[in-house]
């Protein structure tokens, strides 16, 4: 008897919080930086979702599907608005930045004339409009479009609302009921120009890489066979519809390897984790911390030594009886984990490596003190919303490839769990909403799986969980780090 049971409800809930986190980590940083309980943030999600639809799908969008000759086809007319709005977009983002001086080049290295600024600014963003252009109808091109134009966009909700009640000096209770305001703004006037109909993304189930098929919908089956002898993992491909499911590999682990595997991985991690504390080690100004070297040298010695031994593993496959279970994970599944992980691993280069992370940092701290102490305040406060506005853009894409449904009320449905994300990690750390995320991704999956009962409880028992750790440490997992 195969059964999909703890370890597919794990995978599960990676993926579930890999999409909270995308969406937690804008959070997160506007409520530290701008003091912004945003709870618009989850319709920035579904405005990010609906934008890549119109490059993916512009003529099924109202309005603009005069432009478009069939489903995904615009006209020429259709490329030459989108060209527009990205330019438009790109120029935007960059006046966020510092006005017509970025726009003139004032943040280069070396400061140009202004004219060759300016020419610069517009080529770069003719590029970018190029690429959305090139990249019609598929997704990517989707995703481009729509984190250009939600970077774009997000600021202005701080230029235009947020801002002007800061400087009135309003409670944070008065901000909170000004974001409730904005998102029922956003959701119903989405609904007003979409509609309320389920729309969903043409994703294609095949993507030829380099002359090979890579099957992106068919879901690849592990089955795990736990015996007196050690470990089967047999990998299947579910196959196209109509087909059967096939093998692709037969992998076995005796239990003297996977004990001598870990020890050594343990091993490994634990030097690491003493060289990097010494002198000898990479220096204090780098990045990467004793716990992260550690933790890297470890995960990356266990996967090589797996993959080590499971090349020459045993080719049969053991009777199915109730020790077998099974992880299912389609490659379009494995490509949010692995997009989720990127951009987390780029954000921790941005505020650990950059003088714009630095100031970032500061300013979370303590705004008036990092102002100051001459930070410039305003173009960190921009730099935060144009992060989460191209942080939910990727979000809400995301989450309409992965539930194959984009609604106006699809924003509002992920919003709890982004708050219980940030709360559980600590409010004010951006890692902290990272953890965090992934904890309630998990608890949604696994909670359910574990206790046997139906989807619909997956968020009272994040919640739940949520309750159990801030009864046993208030601040959260990271609050105060």
């Amino acid at each position: 008897m195969v059964q999909t049971g703890i370890l597919n409800a794990a995978v599960t809930g990676i993926v579930t919080g890999s999409v909270i986190a995308l969406g937690a980590i804008g959070l997160s940083l506007v409520y530290s930086i701008a003091e912004v309980p945003n709870f618009a943030h989850g319709e920035l999600l579904m405005v990010g979702a609906y934008m890549a639809l119109l490059v993916n799908q512009p003529g099924n969008v109202p309005v603009y599907e005069l432009l478009a000759t069939n489903p995904q086809a615009p006209t020429t007319a259709g490329f030459v608005v989108m060209f527009l709005a990205t330019v438009g977009a790109v120029l935007a983002l960059i006046y966020h930045l510092g006005g017509r001086e970025a726009l003139a080049g004032s943040w280069w290295p070396v400061e140009p004339p202004s004219t060759i600024g300016y020419a610069g600014h517009l080529a770069l963003a003719a590029v970018v409009g190029g690429l959305v252009l090139l990249g019609t109808p598929s997704i990517a091109g989707g995703m481009l479009f729509s984190v250009v134009v939600m970077a774009a966009i997000a600021p202005v909700q701080e230029k235009v609302i947020f801002q002007k009640f800061r400087n009135k000096g309003v409670e944070l209770a008065t901000m909170l009921i000004v974001a409730l305001g904005l998102s029922f703004v956003l959701r119903f006037g989405t609904q007003a120009l979409f509609g309320g109909k389920v729309r969903d993304y043409t994703v294609p189930s095949i993507a030829n890489v380099f002359g090979t098929d890579i099957p992106l919908s068919a879901a690849q089956f592990f089955d795990f066979y736990a015996t007196g002898a050690g470990i089967t993992v047999d990998w299947k491909n579910s196959g196209a519809i109509g087909q059967d499911p096939f093998t692709v590999a037969v992998v076995s682990f005796s239990w003297p390897i996977i004990a001598a595997v870990v020890l050594v991985s343990v091993g490994a991690a634990v030097a690491a984790y003493r060289w990097r504390t010494t002198d000898s080690g990479f220096g204090a100004e780098q990045t990467f911390g004793p716990r992260a070297v550690g933790f890297i040298t470890g995960l990356i010695s266990f996967t090589a030594l797996i993959l080590l031994f499971g090349l020459g593993g045993s080719a049969n496959v053991p009777d199915a009886t109730g020790n077998t279970t099974r992880i299912s994970l389609s490659m379009m599944r494995a490509l949010v984990i692995v997009i989720a992980v990127g951009m987390m691993t780029l954000l921790h280069v941005l505020l650990q490596q950059t003088k714009l992370g630095t100031a970032m940092r500061a300013s979370s701290d303590n705004l008036d003190l990092a102002q100051v102490t001459g930070i410039d305040t305003d173009t960190v406060m921009m730099a935060t919303w144009v992060i989460a506005g191209a942080y939910a853009a990727i979000g809400g894409v995301m989450l309409g490839i992965l539930f194959s449904s984009i609604t106006p009320n699809m924003g509002f449905f992920l919003l709890l769990p982004m708050f219980a994300g940030v709360i559980l990690g600590g409010i004010g750390s951006v890692y902290g909403a990272i953890l965090g995320s992934y904890v309630v991704g998990l608890s949604m999956e696994m909670g359910t799986t574990v206790l046997n009962i139906e989807a619909t409880y997956r968020i009272p028992i994040a919640f739940i969980i949520l309750f159990i750790v801030l009864l046993v440490k208030p601040e959260g997992i990271m609050g105060g780090k």
